[in-house]
């Protein structure tokens, strides 16, 4: 009877021991607990690096933001946005309305939960995503800036009065109007062999970037920051469009000269539009942004922002009851119309 309870009880102290002395086994990712600690890591993952990693190049990138071709679905215009703030990397898929951080972006992409997407962003994924944070406001956007301010200044310097012509005449080609203070350049890209019409954005004043449109061509470009086009006047309603040329094709299907126009130049802007009219303070807000999936998903979202600041938010259906894609669309179907703008 000692002698089986010694044993029993000397089991014990082994068993105990080697719980103690002897390291875990090691247990399969999937059933590896997932922490709290876990689930923050994964979720700063750079998200930029992670989908190029997966074959995908922007087509827009700035230190913190870039606009890819959804990696959920086939489209033909970029529409997917992915931005890093305030410690977390986001995705906003403006086609198809859907967003969310890296983990949501993962169980997506590779069709699992969301345990396994955090096991897989902190396990399985090439340490090469985990890059350091960018910095919003750091030399190298200061430089940026600074550069294409001086390209602007320089080419506004060598222009003739030939080059002042050719200005004209695009957006005489356009069926719109040119106004001096857009303070449009001349850029020639020697290497390309093209020539651009320059557009300074946000404005003259305040110019971050210059929006190129290629001259008897259809290339566009972005100098500098890709961000938001305001021309601005003494009238508190703001003409709100997707690209520059439906703003001013805008003002003429409304015939509307005295309307401040503005335009988002990509629908990754639309987040963007609190910030002009913190400063213009609007009474009025016409939209008219694209008429296909991602100028739909950016205009309800810019609306919303947009109710903040104004009270009158209104959605203009010129184009969509013409079945066109946008303001620009309709006008160059219209010849009377467009006339008017000569």
């Amino acid at each position: 009877m000692t002698t089986e309870r010694s044993g029993g009880l000397m089991g014990l102290i082994t068993r105990l021991w080697k719980r103690i002395t002897q390291p875990p086994t090691r247990q399969s990712s999937r059933s590896h607990r997932v922490t709290d600690r876990d689930i923050e890591a994964a979720r700063r993952v750079n998200l930029i690096a992670l989908i190029e990693s997966l074959g995908y190049k922007a087509t827009w990138h700035v230190s913190e933001k870039a606009i890819f071709s959804s990696p959920l679905r086939a489209e033909n215009n970029p529409s997917f946005s992915v931005s890093y703030y305030k410690g977390r990397w986001t995705w906003k898929d403006w086609g198809s309305g859907e967003s969310g951080d890296a983990i949501k972006f993962v169980e997506l992409f590779y069709g699992v939960g969301f345990l396994d997407g955090v096991r897989k962003l902190n396990n399985s994924l090439s340490y090469t995503t985990y890059m350091p944070p960018p910095q919003k406001s750091n030399s190298h956007d200061s430089d940026k800036v600074e550069w294409v301010r001086n390209l602007h200044k320089e080419r506004m310097t060598l222009m003739t009065s030939g080059d002042r012509a050719t200005i004209r005449r695009y957006f005489e080609e356009q069926g719109v109007r040119l106004y001096d203070e857009m303070a449009c350049v001349m850029y020639t890209h020697f290497k390309e062999k093209k020539s651009y019409v320059a557009i300074p954005i946000t404005h003259a004043d305040n110019l971050k970037g210059l929006e190129c449109r290629e001259i008897g061509g259809t290339a566009r470009k972005t100098l500098g920051h890709k961000t938001l086009w305001v021309l601005r006047r003494q009238s508190s309603r703001i003409m709100v469009a997707e690209s520059i040329l439906d703003a001013l094709a805008s003002e003429i299907i409304l015939n509307d000269d005295t309307l401040t126009l503005c335009s988002l130049n990509g629908v990754g802007n639309a987040e963007k539009i609190g910030d002009v009219l913190s400063m213009l303070k609007p009474r009025e807000i016409l939209f008219a942004l694209d008429n296909d999936e991602p100028g739909r998903a950016a205009q309800k979202i810019a609306m919303k922002i947009s109710a903040r600041y104004c009270d009158r938010v209104i959605a203009l259906d010129h184009h969509v009851k013409a079945g066109v894609k946008d303001m620009h669309k309709l006008i160059t179907r219209q010849p009377a119309r467009a006339a008017r703008a000569q």
